[in-house]
């Protein structure tokens, strides 16, 4: 072939190329070029593969390997852009080195609510007496009514104040998340039974609207018709749930069997629930995650289909799990005291 021909009409040249070789199919005109421009930089068209045989050069060796290792274990924090630039690999051999060689995986960092020094201590007091209780008196931990109450977002969040509950699902199945999202608060009681309610509150919750909930409460354990009038009410230290009217009410109905923030200090009797404790309490540690990760695969559209969901969750919850939950209390309680009160769910499966 003339380097002229080829330069000046690619076409011509597929058709001396046919010609001369006698094949039936020649190269179509963005091969020839990409051949001649070859040619021109390299003085051959030849494969650049031919006689490159053996194990190619790699970034990751045994130096590479060992100075990625001294980085991480100086700054766990470090980002692979960070190690990159620092020891001059491509971003994707440092992520091979980190992943393959060092077997190292980046994980996100939980943030918890900050628990004061008197808290610490409430705690770890809470978690003495009952398991003095358990240990010693044959306390039963199936006794308690654990309740909460959390806010339903259609958005899919769960949220309680300041605490965020996260599940396996992931439900922001729009492109755009309304400023305020419409929600419904939902309370329940998590017990030997199985799961009571759930009940639910459309506006903000107020001592009002929260008497009025235990009052569906105990109208519901009064139609079980085998159920002994000895079980012990849990509640946590939201200030709705901190005022005489809500004592005098739990006062009346549970008399000395009631776990709640001040109410020895209001009746004389029952036991304070320790502040900053969602780790201790069956609804933070497993119904809100549990039911979070049921209802919004569903996509409710509405705060009635949202409701309807939340209570077909539950009753798809069995007995014999919520039990299994409740006698993690026991554990929890174990793990608080190792912790001395500060927070153990990292040790906690």
């Amino acid at each position: 072939m003339r380097v002229p021909q080829v330069k000046e009409s690619p076409t011509a040249t597929r058709h001396s190329f046919q010609a001369r070789f006698n094949v039936p199919k020649r190269p179509d005109a963005k091969t020839i070029r990409t051949l001649f421009a070859k040619f021109q930089r390299t003085g051959s068209v030849t494969d650049d593969l031919v006689g490159n045989v053996g194990r190619q050069q790699t970034a990751v060796t045994p130096e590479n390997v060992a100075t990625v290792s001294g980085i991480i274990q100086q700054n766990p924090m470090s980002s692979v852009r960070r190690i990159a630039s620092e020891t001059g690999l491509k971003r994707s051999s440092t992520q091979k080195i980190l992943r393959k060689s060092l077997h190292m995986f980046p994980f996100k960092i939980q943030t918890h609510q900050a628990i004061p020094v008197r808290a610490v201590q409430q705690r770890v007091d809470f978690a003495n007496q009952m398991l003095t209780m358990i240990d010693s008196e044959g306390f039963d931990v199936g006794c308690i009514c654990f309740t909460d109450e959390a806010h339903f977002h259609l958005n899919g969040i769960v949220n309680k104040q300041n605490w965020r509950f996260w599940g396996s699902e992931n439900p922001y199945w729009c492109e755009a998340k309304p400023l305020y999202s419409p929600k419904v608060t939902v309370w329940a009681a998590v017990c030997s039974r199985g799961i009571i309610g759930p009940f639910f509150i459309q506006e903000t919750v107020t001592s009002e609207r929260y008497v009025a909930i235990l009052e569906q409460f105990v109208a519901t354990q009064q139609m079980l018709e085998d159920r002994p009038r000895t079980e012990w009410f849990m509640q946590d230290g939201a200030l709705p749930h901190r005022t005489e009217q809500v004592f005098r009410f739990l006062d009346e109905y549970f008399r000395n069997r009631v776990i709640a923030l001040e109410y020895p200090k209001f009746t004389g009797a029952g036991m304070d629930w320790p502040p900053y404790s969602p780790d201790l309490t069956p609804c933070d540690y497993f119904l809100w995650v549990t039911l979070k990760d049921i209802v919004y695969p569903k996509h409710p559209a509405t705060l009635d289909e949202l409701e309807s969901a939340i209570c077909v969750a539950c009753e798809s919850i069995s007995v014999e799990t919520v039990r299994n939950v409740i006698a993690n209390f026991i554990l929890r309680l174990r793990h608080l005291c190792c912790a001395n009160g500060e927070h153990f769910e990292n040790i906690v499966m």
